[in-house]
């Protein structure tokens, strides 16, 4: 699931189609939140963390911080 997540954040960017863009996406977002929280963050990338914190996900990779 990592590698997934990894890959197509690593791909969204460089999507020319919208429409494709907009699935893989929501694709991602899908991943993220069914699996993000037993991830550990350190594992990703660089681009792939860059592309998660665009897209507002990133804060959900990890266990939950408390406040």
């Amino acid at each position: 699931n990592r590698q997934a997540i990894e890959q197509l954040a690593q791909h969204i960017p460089f999507e020319r189609d919208t429409a494709s863009k907009s699935e893989q996406i929501e694709m991602l977002r899908g991943l993220v939140i069914r699996h993000g929280r037993s991830m550990e963050p350190e594992m990703f990338g660089f681009e792939a963390r860059n592309e998660l914190v665009r897209l507002g996900l990133w804060d959900r990779i990890g266990p939950e911080q408390e406040a």
